[in-house]
């Protein structure tokens, strides 16, 4: 009991430190009320979405730099957006609101959705997520043709598989996983 009640504070706390990461490293502010201004550091990929999931406006910035991106909201409808940016680790999303009278940013980090982490050994395959929102992760492996060979669904804080592959064929591998209305996708050469 005490083991588990130490590495259950050790998680919360390795959460707590990555979201106040993200904090610091994703900036956004408005400026003449239909402006959006939005400063990062070591970003890979920025998009605008609106609430029906359109991308209004995508970039992938160096990652070992400073960003800085004015995006102009006049000619676009009142509405829900979302502000993604992508780096090594997860997807951190910021919600804005245009109204009549115009921007809002609601949460400077409404969501994170970390990254898997997937490690090759032998012919098995470790499975690792991070989900602090608790929602359902799915998780599909398609083979070099896009066969489906294997699913998993499951819901926790974290997410522990060991996968294995020894009764498959070598090759490479799609693995595709939707959580929080995010799809990442990695290929394994297994």
């Amino acid at each position: 009991m005490k083991k588990l009640l130490k590495n259950s504070l050790l998680l919360v706390a390795l959460i707590t430190g990555i979201n106040l990461y993200a904090a610091d490293r994703v900036e956004v502010s408005v400026n003449e009320g239909q402006t959006l201004i939005v400063e990062l550091d070591d970003v890979s990929t920025v998009s605008l979405e609106d609430a029906s999931g359109f991308i209004l406006f995508k970039d992938s910035p160096a990652l070992d730099g400073n960003y800085r991106k004015q995006i102009d909201f006049s000619r676009i409808p009142t509405g829900t957006y979302f502000l993604n940016s992508e780096d090594l680790n997860g997807i951190y999303t910021t919600v804005i609101k245009k109204s009549s009278t115009g921007l809002s940013i609601e949460d400077k980090t409404a969501a994170v959705v970390f990254k898997p982490i997937y490690r090759v050994e032998s012919k098995q395959v470790r499975f690792f997520l991070t989900n602090p929102a608790e929602t359902y992760a799915s998780l599909r492996v398609y083979d070099a043709a896009g066969e489906l060979v294997g699913e998993i669904k499951e819901k926790g804080y974290t997410v522990s598989k060991t996968l294995d592959f020894s009764k498959m064929p070598k090759g490479e591998y799609t693995f595709r996983l939707s959580v929080a209305d995010k799809v990442i996708t990695e290929k394994l050469s297994i």
